[in-house]
């Protein structure tokens, strides 16, 4: 079969040669979306692609040992040609993919995966997950690799557009002035609560961690009056969320707390605790967008003063 190209091909190349990505080395923020699209969409392997002329190359792995794969015939070649998630349930009895490189030498059974488009609408590579066994998406899945699609390549516009204005700035947040911040997370999920912990620890934070909310509550009681911000998931065993933050504000009354959660909705007392001056930051989110919701967070004044969130 032929190689299928996108409309207005060229210009597409130039535009991905702009963003000059191509054969970079390793990133923790790429590192870190890949990983998000794995845990959501309960996928063993993630990549981010970028697609020159003959080759899918990889910026991001995530449970595959490989650099690149020729661009005929994969997965990643046919999700660029339209505007939302591709989703192949069996290759093996697609022609298109039959002989692919990796489903007959990985093996790979699953495939969904959403092309990433530039702000002028060229389609530069993908976003995807698969599997080496046959794997079922839910909406709720499928929406999620579009938000990380979307905020990906606005993470990467906004790279671009910090580089042409000053060359010699880093991409990245701003170091942050020296300072004493402590902060607490509390996550039952061990990928995400280590992601978010490397996230704050590689801008300067001091950070404490939690599997739990009565560990977490421990480490606030151990910790007397020394942690300036509480991260915490809501759903979590033993203690949730809301419960550990009204013992946590009943002895510290000064507590600012920040809620990462995908079921904020389902929980009324959110709205209480908002007024006093708590944020939540919806899943899925990229690293850049929790560093700066933890910046806005500790800018604001204490819980104790409150203000309507």
């Amino acid at each position: 079969m032929s190689l299928p190209l996108p409309q207005n091909e060229l210009p597409r190349l130039e535009s991905l040669r702009n963003f000059r990505i191509l054969g970079t080395s390793r990133e923790q923020v790429f590192d870190d979306i890949a990983r998000l699209a794995a845990v959501i969409c309960d996928a063993p392997v993630a990549v981010i692609t970028f697609i020159d002329e003959q080759r899918v190359w990889f910026k991001a792995k995530i449970g595959l040992e490989l650099d690149e794969i020729p661009r005929d015939g994969s997965f990643c070649a046919y999700a660029i040609l339209q505007p939302d998630v591709l989703i192949i349930p069996d290759p093996l009895i697609d022609e298109r993919f039959m002989s692919s490189f990796l489903v007959k030498k990985i093996g790979i059974q699953f495939y969904a995966g959403i092309p990433l488009i530039a702000d002028d609408a060229y389609p530069l590579g993908t976003l995807a997950v698969m599997d080496r066994v046959p794997h079922l998406m839910t909406e709720e899945q499928s929406d999620s690799l579009r938000i990380l699609a979307r905020q990906m390549m606005r993470e990467l516009a906004l790279r671009r557009t910090k580089e042409t204005q000053s060359p010699n700035r880093r991409p990245h947040l701003a170091p942050l002035p020296q300072r004493s911040v402590t902060i607490l997370i509390v996550e039952d999920n061990d990928n995400l609560r280590n992601l978010l912990q490397r996230t704050l620890e590689t801008v300067g934070f001091s950070v404490v961690s939690a599997a739990d909310g009565v560990e977490g509550l421990r480490l606030c009681q151990e910790h007397d009056r020394t942690i300036d911000l509480l991260v915490s998931d809501i759903v979590m065993p033993r203690l949730n969320g809301i419960q550990l933050s009204q013992q946590v504000r009943a002895s510290h009354p000064a507590m600012r707390f920040l809620f990462v959660t995908g079921f904020a909705e389902e929980f009324p007392e959110v709205h209480e605790l908002l007024k006093i001056g708590a944020t939540i930051l919806e899943k899925p989110f990229l690293p850049s967008e929790f560093l700066r919701t933890v910046e806005d967070t500790l800018s604001q004044p204490t819980a104790a003063t409150g203000t309507e969130g």
